[in-house]
């Protein structure tokens, strides 16, 4: 099975396994950038396990997962240092984005599975069970994105529309008091465009974007599971992922990812997302 098959297959894996699954309870993460905000069920790890007895066939494979490994096998595949990133073919997992949806019986959730081999992302789905009787998201490099739904597959091209004409998403993180610029952006950006949103599932609003079913996404502080999948959706339906770091509230826009961005225990870059003149308008307004 090649790369792509096995993420889409993972990912629909991790999906159907958890699709009427229902947690007992949810424990509040430790993450310093969010807080309590971030939560973890059992429904992550379940999902989990699901995606791997899948991924499992690709033996030369290492794997980046968001959620700590149980399995002693996976355990010894895990990315020990982030430079191995260059040289090696990684599994980027998020088994279960939109937790807090999830736990509380909401649609707005997804499964992410993308594969970044030497720094490149090479190949990545995006499942959202519960929309639309399941919306499947996939692409790889150079040869498109694509969307199945209701059983019927359809190459993905972003629409070029303009900002007042755009629907667009912000991620719940943007309206944290600790990124005053992303509130204060989000009041902006209201105003100017048609529509805006929240959409609690990073990858499922990055695929969204790819699909034309809606414009922009922005994101705050985010973890290399957050987009692994989605930027090549972006990127291969003919849009653009403009990658920032944030330092003591100052916004540095990257020409390219590093390995320092992939790093697991970090949420190390923001992100915004659209067709290309819709990205780099509200990126300039972000910055300035």
């Amino acid at each position: 099975m090649n790369s792509l098959k096995l993420c889409i297959e993972s990912a629909l894996a991790g999906g159907n396994s958890i699709f009427n699954y229902k947690p007992k309870k949810a424990k509040t993460k430790k993450d310093v950038h969010v807080g309590h905000h971030a939560i973890v069920t059992s429904a992550d790890y379940k999902s989990q396990k699901a995606i791997l007895s899948v991924l499992k066939s690709d033996k030369e494979a290492l794997f980046i997962t968001e959620e700590h490994v149980k399995d002693k096998y996976f355990i010894g595949r895990l990315i020990k240092n982030i430079d191995q990133l260059r040289s090696s073919k990684v599994y980027i997992i998020d088994e279960l984005d939109g937790s807090s949806s999830f736990n509380i019986g909401h649609y707005e959730w997804s499964i992410s599975v993308g594969l970044v081999e030497n720094l490149q992302h090479k190949a990545g789905a995006v499942y959202a069970p519960k929309i639309n009787n399941g919306l499947l998201f996939y692409a790889s490099k150079d040869n498109g994105a694509f969307i199945r739904e209701n059983g019927k597959e359809t190459k993905l091209k972003i629409p070029n529309r303009k900002l007042h004409d755009s629907y667009i998403l912000f991620g719940p993180d943007c309206f944290l008091t600790k990124y005053p610029r992303h509130n204060s952006l989000m009041h902006e950006l209201s105003d100017l465009c048609r529509t805006s949103n929240v959409n609690g599932s990073c990858a499922l609003a990055l695929s969204l974007v790819a699909s034309g079913k809606a414009d922009a996404l922005i994101q705050p502080l985010q973890c290399p599971w957050d987009y692994a999948a989605g930027k090549l959706l972006v990127e291969e339906a003919g849009g653009k992922v403009i990658f920032y770091e944030m330092n003591n509230g100052k916004i540095k826009v990257l020409e390219n990812l590093e390995p320092k961005h992939y790093d697991p225990f970090k949420r190390a870059v923001g992100f915004i997302a659209g067709n290309r003149n819709i990205a780099e308008d509200i990126a300039e307004r972000l910055i300035k």
